[in-house]
């Protein structure tokens, strides 16, 4: 054991020494702007060929289920929900919520802005508006949840991807290698007019996602809140690689972990899925109640 260990470090000190040699060869701050621009294009170009190429571009929706751990204040775990989440993609978003167990039995799951203390939970958002349905019934989003869906609607890796590099008035910067989970990655930087700024972290070999670094202007606060989430788990769904575990980390405290079971790629949701109708049409026919899992 203590020789396979030993082996482990000498190939993980051999390859940072490799890292680093291949640092100074690729310095970003050695590369004029549009060298730079043109190394970021082509990173991103290469993250979309190994997310699936064609079927990736090609994937509109998604529908994914599985648990959710939320953390408190304190790093611990103040409970968790199953989830399921549905994209059209690039901004409508519908997720689902049953919460099953907290913290002591009487604290709420933190669901955006709302504390939820059991049963059925639907957050819905289009664009630029949203509504959620509880045992109360339909009702408007808080204008704050919106707000910060659409700021996590351009942190979603298949909005960095596919969409954030071909915004009018980006700025594409390659940010250099370095080391994320002790695997070497390439840095990719995305700036747009409001100054709001998404690293992206590629892996060096196989160019897959494994986190984005999104610094948002906070000018309520006086600062600059970040927001870090961590991909891993990938596995081939329907030819697209998708990450079946994601991490959230904001100003430097843990969020959520999210734990998949399955996930679908374009699942022919009905035309009217996103919409508030939708969720009027279910809240009747269930009267917001849980749907027990199996």
């Amino acid at each position: 054991m203590r020789v396979r260990l030993r082996r482990t470090g000498l190939l993980l000190a051999l390859g940072l020494a490799l890292l680093a040699a291949r640092v100074c060869a690729q310095n970003p701050d050695t590369l004029d702007p549009e060298q730079s621009a043109a190394k970021a294009k082509q990173l991103l170009s290469q993250a979309v060929e190994a997310m699936g190429g064609t079927v990736y571009r090609n994937n509109e929706e998604s529908d994914c289920e599985g648990r959710m751990a939320k953390f408190d204040r304190s790093g611990a775990m103040g409970g968790y929900s199953f989830i399921r989440s549905y994209w059209r993609y690039p901004d409508k978003n519908r997720t689902e919520y049953v919460v099953k167990s907290t913290k002591g039995g009487i604290f709420a799951v933190l669901i955006g802005n709302l504390p939820v203390k059991g049963g059925m939970f639907i957050q819905l958002f289009s664009g630029d508006k949203g509504w959620t349905m509880d045992k109360g019934g339909v009702s408007e989003a808080d204008v704050t949840a919106v707000a910060e869906f659409q700021q996590a609607m351009r942190r979603q890796v298949h909005y960095v991807l596919l969409e954030s590099a071909s915004e009018e008035g980006v700025y594409l910067r390659y940010g250099g290698l370095g080391i994320v989970d002790l695997k070497p990655v390439d840095w990719v930087e995305i700036t747009d007019q409001q100054d709001r700024k998404v690293r992206i972290a590629l892996d060096h070999m196989s160019h897959l996602p494994l986190r984005t670094v999104a610094q948002t202007p906070n000018e309520e606060m006086h600062q600059v809140d970040e927001d870090i989430t961590i991909y891993s788990n990938y596995r081939a769904q329907e030819g697209v690689q998708t990450p079946m575990q994601v991490s959230r980390e904001r100003n430097g405290r843990r969020m959520y972990q999210l734990f998949y079971d399955s996930c679908k790629n374009n699942p022919s949701l009905p035309a009217d899925f996103f919409t508030k109708a939708s969720l009027e049409k279910r809240f009747k026919e269930t009267g917001g109640k849980i749907k027990e899992k199996n």
